[in-house]
């Protein structure tokens, strides 16, 4: 774990494409193409695969298990995929089938993982170095913090109030018809009636909770100064996309009956959207509304 973290610490820095693909300038076309960035990153060897300071230009220092080996860059290559398909198999690599090709499936598609390709558990994204108390958040004003408090509070009380009463309880009394119901995504209206009005299906009030956390760390973890997403705004959306997928799972289980799956995925979900509730409360002053309570309870 310790390991992974130095990842998260030293990943935003790995933007070399000549050091993530592991080519040479020249390299002769009948060489195999380098790997992708999206492919490496999940890799916790990757801050140790350096270039070598033998005269050989194309080998590489590569460290395994502390001991140092000279690689060529096709041998290289080939033990970091090794490393990739075991980063992926533990859960903390690339997820194709779930989130797509280019995270098109996610919430949120501009997240951690798809800028970095790493899936870093609940727990992991508070011990990461880009919130607090390791690191600082980004600077944003009160008043665009108190903005977006106001506009999205409601409906992320409302969420959280669902997730730890209705939604717990439905899964503990096994009513799957009732957890279905709480977990709708709703539909997009086909048209309008008389009165103008789209016939579309809401979505649910905790499908609802989760685009409005997203929202949300939009004015809570950035300002409009920002070149770019920050990091812990990245964070953040990875974490509500880990909450909607954990949603996703336990629908699935409700669906055929499963009550330990069910269980599992509300379990995970709490602690996803408590991750995300901690570092969003930090930025949460008196001046900007009241510090959002965790879920509480387990199954």
């Amino acid at each position: 774990c310790d390991l992974y973290m130095v990842l998260l610490a030293i990943s935003a820095s790995l933007a070399s494409p000549a050091l993530l693909s592991c080519a040479r300038p020249g390299r002769s076309s009948a060489e195999p193409p380098p790997l992708s960035r999206r492919a490496l990153l999940p890799l916790p060897l990757l801050p140790l695969l350096l270039p070598a300071a033998a005269p050989a230009a194309d080998t590489f220092e590569y460290v395994e298990n502390g001991e140092a080996k000279q690689l060529t860059e096709i041998q290289a290559r080939d033990a970091l995929t090794k490393k990739v398909e075991a980063a992926t198999a533990a859960g903390k690599g690339l997820d194709l089938e779930r989130r797509g090709q280019f995270n098109e499936k996610a919430l949120f598609s501009e997240d951690f993982y798809f800028k970095y390709g790493l899936r870093p558990s609940a727990s992991e994204a508070l011990a990461s170095p880009y919130v607090p108390p390791q690191g600082e958040l980004p600077f944003s004003p009160v008043q665009r913090r108190y903005n977006g408090y106001t506009k999205y509070a409601s409906r992320i009380t409302t969420g959280i109030e669902a997730y730890s009463g209705a939604l717990r309880e439905a899964v503990a009394g096994g009513r799957w018809a009732e957890v279905a119901t709480l977990l709708d995504k709703g539909s997009k209206g086909k048209g309008s009636n008389e009165k103008g009005e789209g016939s579309g299906q809401p979505p649910s009030e905790l499908r609802s909770m989760c685009r409005a956390l997203g929202l949300f760390g939009n004015t809570a973890l950035q300002s409009e100064n920002d070149s770019g997403t920050t990091a812990a705004n990245l964070l953040a959306r990875h974490l509500v996309n880990e909450l909607y997928f954990s949603m996703d799972d336990l629908a699935s289980a409700a669906q055929g009956g499963d009550k330990a799956a069910a269980k599992e995925a509300w379990s995970r979900g709490r602690d996803y959207l408590n991750s995300y509730l901690r570092i969003v409360n930090y930025p949460i002053i008196s001046r900007v509304g009241d510090k959002f309570s965790v879920v509480e309870g387990s199954l």
